[in-house]
C-alpha cells in the first residue's frame, strides 16, 4: 500500500487551486512529489485494534475531506480588476475556512491508540496549521490591492501569488512514510475506508494558469 507523499496528500489543494488565480507572470510548476525511501518487506496484512481502524480512519477523512474542499473552491470572476480581486478573496478565505475546520477535527481526535504513532496527530495538526496561516496572510495581501491601477494591481497580486507558493514547500513526507514503516498503521489504514482514496487518489489534470484582466480604460465609478 502506497500512499502519497503527505505534503501532497495535505496541502497541495493550496497551490493547486490558488497559485493561477493570483495571476500575473508564469504560474511555477508544482514541486516534484517525493519518492519514499525504500524499504524491506513488510509481513502480509494483519488485523488491526477496531480502535486504531476508526482513529486513522477519521484522520483520513478529515485530510481527504480538505482535499476534496479544495477542488470545489468558488471560481474567479476576470470581467474586471475589482471583480477579480474581491473574487480571489473570497476563494482563499474559503480555503482558509476548509483548513481551520480540518485543524479543528484533528484537534478533536486526541491522541492516537495507534503504537508507535503517538506523533502523527501532532504532526498533520502542524502543518494545517501553517496551511491555514499561509491562507490568511494571502488573503490579507488580496485585500490590500489597488485595483484601479494596472501596474499596482499587477504587482500585488504577484505578491498574493508568491505568498500562496510558500505552500508548496510545506512538507509531511517522514509523517507519510509513517503508513509504510509502521505495522499497526499500515493495518489500519488498510481496514478504513476513509483511507482508500489518499491510497490510489484518480490523476488529476493540471491547473490552467489564469491571467488577470486588463485594465478597462474608463474603470467604473
Amino acid at each position: 500500500m502506497k500512499f502519497r507523499s503527505a505534503s501532497v496528500v495535505v496541502l497541495a489543494a493550496v497551490p493547486l487551486a490558488l497559485a493561477g488565480c493570483a495571476g500575473g507572470g508564469e504560474q511555477a510548476a508544482p514541486p516534484p512529489q517525493q519518492q519514499p525511501p525504500q524499504q524491506q518487506q513488510q509481513p502480509g496484512p494483519q488485523a488491526a485494534a477496531p480502535e486504531d481502524v476508526a482513529w486513522t480512519g477519521k484522520l483520513c477523512g478529515l485530510v481527504g475531506g480538505f482535499t476534496a474542499s479544495q477542488q470545489q473552491l468558488p471560481g474567479v470572476d476576470r470581467s474586471s480588476t475589482g471583480k477579480f480581486k474581491q473574487s480571489v478573496i473570497s476563494q482563499i478565505d474559503t480555503a482558509a475556512t476548509n483548513a481551520d475546520e480540518t485543524l479543528r477535527g484533528i484537534r478533536e481526535l486526541g491522541p492516537t491508540p495507534v503504537a508507535g504513532a503517538e506523533k502523527l496527530g501532532g504532526s498533520f495538526e502542524q502543518g494545517f496549521v501553517q496551511a491555514r496561516d499561509i491562507l490568511l496572510s494571502a488573503k490579507q495581501k488580496a485585500e490590500g490591492v489597488d485595483a484601479s491601477n494596472q501596474q499596482a494591481f499587477q504587482a500585488g497580486m504577484g505578491e498574493v501569488q508568491a505568498e500562496l507558493a510558500k505552500g508548496e514547500k510545506l512538507q509531511l513526507a517522514a509523517e507519510a512514510h509513517q503508513f509504510e514503516t509502521n505495522p499497526e498503521l499500515k493495518a489500519a489504514a488498510e481496514q478504513a475506508p476513509e483511507c482508500a482514496a489518499l491510497v490510489q487518489p484518480p490523476p488529476q489534470q493540471p491547473p490552467q494558469p489564469q491571467q488577470p484582466p486588463q485594465q478597462p480604460q474608463q474603470p467604473p465609478r
